[in-house]
């Protein structure tokens, strides 16, 4: 069995398509649980109206998002958990591909899978990955996970993948309290507690919406993650390509803080990704892509793939 959970934040738009998507799954052994962080509409009487027996409603005032993916942690039957945006959705084979993977490499603590990104009004595309991957078949472990999250996208997002219960119990679960990034530093902590077992079949869609559901990166100038990024340094240091990963957090930040044409911050942060790891290519090529956008205010997103 697995239990999937499902925060929910003004997400009436979209919450029905999420849980048919679970509903609609090739593996049936599922319970959803939906957590309604405080949502003002009329989210929650839709998820009510379903009337599943295997859908459970927990309600909360609002505490963002790591609150109500922890509730629907401690209220999971399952000792398998995966994770669903609102706004999000499955393709019918999700699931029966996690669940390979978890009878295949029972050595691992997460199983997760490649995916589609949709924006609205355009076609899907998979994430640009580094050309890193360390096994040839179709799933294998994920053991650089840290260089292959290093690029412009993610190898996995929060909806595409399931976690052993005790594991992501042990790690202390979604740091709350954040404005955003609770989904990167969840994972990279994860990394470096156990083996991600991955298949590079993409088996959901995340969607780029423009609702309250997808939160935009605040650009702070002390930054809660860099404290976490900096322990997680201390944990998995051993582990392949962290420090790539950190360089490319603060890449990140950088690129970030200059778009918000906050350019001090953005200097400080190329000079963090710079004493890290001064060789990363990367950096400067984000650099100056950045001050493009900045200058011409084309969207990342739009020169990015045209870069392709």
């Amino acid at each position: 069995m697995i239990s999937v959970v499902i925060p929910l934040y003004n997400g009436a738009a979209y919450i029905e398509r999420s849980i048919n998507s679970v509903l609609q799954q090739t593996f049936k052994e599922v319970e959803i649980v939906v957590v309604d962080d405080g949502s003002t509409d009329n989210g929650p009487d839709i998820v009510r109206q379903m009337q599943h027996p295997e859908i459970q409603l927990v309600r909360q005032p609002n505490q963002g998002v790591s609150a109500a993916r922890n509730t629907g942690i401690r209220e999971a039957r399952y000792g398998l958990v995966a994770f669903l945006d609102a706004d999000d959705e499955w393709l019918p084979n999700h699931l029966g591909s996690i669940m390979y993977l978890y009878k295949n490499y029972p050595q691992c603590g997460v199983f997760g899978t490649s995916y589609y990104i949709k924006k609205e009004g355009e076609s899907m595309h998979l994430p640009q990955l580094p050309d890193k991957l360390t096994f040839k078949t179709p799933q294998g472990i994920l053991d650089n996970y840290f260089e292959m999250a290093s690029g412009t996208d993610f190898p996995m997002q929060t909806s595409a993948y399931a976690v052993r219960k005790e594991i992501i119990r042990r790690i202390g679960g979604f740091p709350e309290g954040i404005p955003s990034g609770e989904d990167i530093i969840t994972l990279a902590r994860l990394q470096a507690v156990c083996d991600f077992a991955y298949d590079t079949t993409p088996t959901s869609i995340y969607h780029l919406t423009t609702g309250e559901n997808k939160s935009r990166r605040p650009i702070l100038k002390k930054d809660p993650l860099d404290e976490m990024f900096d322990e997680l340094y201390q944990k998995a240091r051993h582990k392949k390509g962290i420090r790539l990963f950190l360089s490319s957090w603060h890449k990140r930040r950088m690129s970030g803080a200059i778009l918000a044409h906050k350019y001090i911050l953005g200097l400080r942060e190329f000079w963090k990704a710079f004493c890290i790891l001064p060789l990363q290519k990367k950096l400067y090529t984000s650099l100056a892509v950045t001050l493009f956008s900045s200058i011409t205010g084309i969207s990342l997103y739009d020169i990015n793939k045209h870069l392709k």
